[in-house]
């Protein structure tokens, strides 16, 4: 791997770390500390997580599209940009209006960053490193939500003086990626030939499928975003610091999906995506049945962290199958399917938990989780020309058809509104909290 190439990685990654561990989901960690000092009540709260999926959904799309006509880099450094301004502004926020908007600002980076590292990696590095390349670069999120963690602990009641060391982190990301990010040129942008993309449009035959396994993913593992860290406190009967580690070892555990792209290799998409959505409802399962077993949660932690990234990586190698001339939309579809799914599974784990119970709930996304094993990958016929730069092609083994790269960039979901959502139907159905 040339030094060139790693540099781009190492952009990429501290670009994804900052927007997803630091712009945007440290907000929840010093969210007390915040309530505190600026008077942030409930509502004003869960308006910021509903804005943030908003945010977050407009930026995605707006990102996949105008890095196809400004390039990777453009969009890339906007990205960090956006995330620095935003921290920043967080750190000198004196009233909740103020804070809102820089807490939406920072947080809608997520959505800018993840196309342009897509569409870099594709165009500039060889097609046998690529899949190698896209899993260092999406062990960012798995980093950003671990670090996160410790990172409110140890800056217990000074979330001012940490969003300004953020800030100047993403300034300095910006200016990597000004210089590790290679200039947009004719070959990075779509012409109007159909082999580069502006003839074949957005649909594709079989996108349908991923859209139905990405979107049944993102409502299995919505019911544990959602109420996992209240069924470790209210079933377990563990405190919250206990929650927090078993948060973080979701993080840390989600490390373990830098293998997707080796696996897919190795075994086929299909295996790894089955293998994945077993043990995703597994995770869901240890937690319905065994809730005051220490043990158990931790194993239910892990499982859960590694199959969500895993699984992650798998929707985008399917969607860049699917969308080879167009790897910003590849990635950005499953983004999208999976939110919905979000968005969907969390008010449906509100009701069966008040309905039901936790254990009930729980082992109904773990059916939801199996369910979606039904959908298979099938390849899409659309082809297009081999675009990068011949420095590019060096050492790239020849294939029959259009090289399938192992793209997997992350995908975490809109916390703030998932929460909101389920708990505040959840209240309104009655809380079930000593049910099992």
């Amino acid at each position: 791997m040339i030094h060139q190439e790693r540099r781009l990685i190492v952009a990429g990654t501290l670009l994804i770390g900052v927007s997803y561990g630091l712009a945007r989901f440290a907000y929840g960690l010093f969210l007390p500390s915040m309530r505190e000092d600026v008077g942030l009540d409930s509502t004003m709260a869960g308006a910021i997580g509903s804005g943030a999926y908003v945010g977050y959904c407009l930026a995605i799309v707006l990102s996949a599209l105008l890095v196809e006509r400004l390039g990777a880099r453009a969009m890339a450094v906007a990205a960090a940009l956006v995330a620095a301004t935003g921290m920043a502004l967080i750190s000198v926020s004196t009233s909740a209006l103020w804070l809102a908007g820089a807490i939406l600002l920072a947080g809608a980076s997520t959505g800018l960053a993840s196309p342009p590292m897509a569409q870099a990696v594709s165009s500039s590095i060889a097609t046998d490193r690529q899949g190698r390349a896209n899993t260092v670069i999406n062990a960012g999120t798995s980093l950003g939500v671990a670090i996160s963690g410790p990172v409110a602990f140890i800056a217990t009641g000074q979330w001012r003086i940490a969003y300004a060391a953020f800030a100047v982190t993403a300034l300095l990301n910006a200016v990597l990626l000004f210089v590790s990010v290679p200039r947009a040129d004719a070959s990075d942008r779509r012409s109007d030939s159909p082999e580069n993309g502006r003839g074949a449009g957005i649909w594709r035959s079989h996108v349908v499928v991923l859209i139905l396994a990405a979107v049944g993913m993102g409502m299995a593992s919505a019911a544990y975003w959602t109420f996992s860290s209240e069924a470790v406190v209210t079933l377990g009967h563990f405190d919250q610091a206990t929650a927090n580690i078993v948060w973080i070892l979701i993080g840390v555990a989600g490390l373990a999906g830098g293998l997707a792209g080796d696996l897919v290799k190795r075994l086929d998409l299909d295996v790894v995506h089955r293998g994945s959505l077993a043990a995703l409802a597994l995770s869901l399962c240890l937690l319905a049945v065994l809730p005051s077993s220490l043990p158990a949660l931790l194993v239910s932690a892990a499982l859960f962290g590694g199959a969500y990234i895993m699984l992650t990586g798998v929707y985008l190698v399917w969607g860049i199958r699917l969308y080879a001339d167009r790897p910003a939309i590849g990635l950005g579809l499953p983004f999208l399917m999976i939110a919905v799914g979000q968005i969907v599974g969390s008010p449906l784990a509100g009701y069966l938990i008040g309905g039901q119970g936790y254990a009930f709930c729980f082992i109904a996304f773990a059916l939801i989780a199996l369910a979606t094993m039904l959908a298979g990958y099938r390849p899409d016929g659309h082809k297009r020309a081999d675009t990068r730069p011949p420095e590019a092609l060096k050492g790239a083994p020849a294939s029959p058809r259009p090289p399938a790269p192992s793209f997997y960039m992350p995908a975490m979901p809109p916390l703030g509104l998932i929460d909101k959502i389920g708990r505040k139907l959840n209240a309104r159905l009655g809380s079930g909290t000593d049910r099992r």
